[in-house]
């Protein structure tokens, strides 16, 4: 990264018009919130922020004088950071701000969607995404991206124009507009849309951009780590140099890249939760939609690469950096295997009968993966007995609820099997079929809460959610984790009776949810 490059990103708390959450902004519908109260409660900031290259922060960061910051807070520059406030040599530092916040009565953005209708189930709706928005150029975030997606459209169009095939469900395809500025155009949309959406929407599949060559690597929910997998298994690998190391498919670099974490699914890459900082979020977030979000990344300790958002991001990077020995190659291959495997996890959905969402796969996660884990961060806290006896007892009666699942999960496999054999015998008889995906649809709605996470009523998926200490990545069971926090912060009895019973309501809410679920999918109720 040079000197001079400066990383532009948005700081507003939270996504959408900060002045209507969870309400669409629309002209003629009234604003539910001043930026007088947005800055109050924290979702706007109250003081100028400017980004700088780290050039620019050198040259202040090494005057500053006064004692050693603590370890943790030392960066990547080679000087001792020290918290000031005065400068060596009485240098001072001057900012001339000459900004305001407006409110403007309309400033249109234009999300732009194109839709094939299927020609069973039309009212199902199998989502690709990507924004078109960028910082400054965006050769690689979002247009990447935006141009595999272009192509994704074009070649199903063109497949269905030369042959007999047409998608079962619903594709379609959303260019968004307003991500960087917090997913403006997507969270929007859904808070416009989230009744219909929340019925309809089979899954959303989130490209935001590609910005490697070296492994596929996606986030996801558990209802589709077996999907997810599968798919990979099936797309050449776009780098010849794998294959001749003998991994042949995409998956093949994925799982040797990135290991695999989930036990009860040994052939599945690290498939972390997704996290809020691309258009998916509102889908999963908001409405409970299963979402996958992939690109191609490196295996390193960064988040992204190191030209994110800067002026440097042109189609230079793409020619000499990202690929130095062909950018013809790199551009044919890697792109097209991201298509592929786009294009390919579209058909899944679109064109099977029972919808491929691993109901199983989730009860595991939720009793082998989030409660073993939770049990282990609440366990040593027993030692605190009254305050959190509630919370222990709560967790007993979680993962009891967990075990029910599961074992609901896995008579509901036998359902679905013995309805694709007679399926196969009259398949002109669609009914128990639509009846079984309308059960597999509703699970994951099951763990959305309507009043929101506390201090968070954007953020409603009481499992996959953002942190109130981290609005950027996913975090699991985030409210509960949150109280958890809480409760080692507590100073006093008294803060931690208070949390400990916040912190037993939260396992209550996630425990109702799983009762949901479980219920779901049972013969009756």
């Amino acid at each position: 990264m040079p000197l001079e490059a400066v990383q532009r990103g948005s700081i507003m708390h939270g996504n959408g018009d900060p002045l209507s959450p969870l309400y669409p902004s629309k002209k003629d519908l009234y604003r539910t919130k001043t930026i007088q109260e947005a800055k109050d409660d924290g979702t706007l900031p109250t003081i100028p922020v400017l980004p700088l290259s780290y050039n620019d922060a050198y040259q202040i960061l090494s005057r500053m004088q006064g004692r050693a910051v603590p370890l943790d807070w030392q960066g990547g520059l080679n000087i001792t950071y020290r918290v000031g406030p005065h400068l060596s040599g009485g240098a001072t530092v001057r900012i001339d701000v000459r900004s305001s916040l407006q409110t403007r009565l309309v400033t249109i953005i234009r999300n732009v969607i194109g839709y094939i209708h299927g020609l069973d189930d039309p009212d199902r709706y199998v989502i690709l995404g990507n924004h078109f928005d960028a910082w400054v150029y965006g050769s690689i975030d979002p247009n990447s991206g935006t141009a595999v997606l272009a192509e994704v459209a074009r070649a199903i169009t063109q497949t269905i124009s030369e042959t007999n095939w047409r998608p079962a469900r619903t594709i379609m395809f959303c260019a968004w507009d307003g991500e960087e500025h917090g997913l403006i155009g997507s969270t929007e949309f859904v808070e416009q849309f989230a009744n219909i959406l929340s019925q309809r929407a089979v899954v959303y599949l989130n490209v935001d951009n590609i910005h490697s060559n070296q492994s596929m690597f996606a986030s996801t929910v558990p209802t589709l780590y077996q999907m997810t997998t599968d798919v990979a298994k099936r797309i050449p690998n776009p780098m010849v140099a794998e294959v001749r190391r003998g991994r042949k498919t995409v998956y093949d670099t994925w799982i040797k890249t990135f290991p695999n974490e989930i036990e009860f699914r040994p052939d599945a890459p690290r498939l972390p939760v997704p996290g809020a900082g691309s258009d998916h979020a509102a889908f999963l977030n908001i409405l409970g939609i299963p979402v996958v979000d992939f690109t191609y990344t490196n295996a390193t300790t960064y988040d992204t690469y190191p030209l994110y958002h800067t002026l440097y991001e042109t189609p230079f990077v793409n020619e000499h950096i990202f690929d130095t020995n062909n950018f013809a190659v790199w551009v044919t291959y890697v792109h097209a295997a991201v298509g592929q495997y786009w294009a390919e996890l579209a058909r899944e959905f679109t064109d099977s009968a029972i919808l491929p969402l691993n109901i199983t796969d989730f009860a595991n996660s939720l009793l082998r993966i989030y409660a073993r884990d939770l049990k282990k961060a609440i366990d040593p806290l027993k030692y605190y007995v009254e305050p959190i006896t509630d919370a222990r007892e709560q967790l007993s009666r979680l993962i009891k609820n967990c075990q029910e699942f599961l074992r609901r999960a896995y008579e509901f496999d036998l359902v679905i099997k013995r309805t694709l054999q007679n399926f196969a015998i009259n398949p002109f008889d669609s009914r128990r079929i639509s009846l079984i995906n309308d059960r597999i649809m509703s699970v994951d709605r099951c763990f959305i809460n309507p009043r929101g996470l506390p201090y968070q009523p954007s953020n409603r998926h009481v499992l996959f959610s953002a942190s109130i200490n981290d609005s950027y990545k996913g975090r699991v069971m985030a409210a509960i984790y949150d109280q958890i926090d809480a409760f080692e912060a507590a100073k006093t009895d008294k803060q931690r009776q208070l949390v400990g019973r916040k912190l037993a309501e939260q396992i209550s809410i996630v425990q109702y949810s799983v009762q949901c679920a479980s219920n779901t999918i049972a013969k009756s109720i």
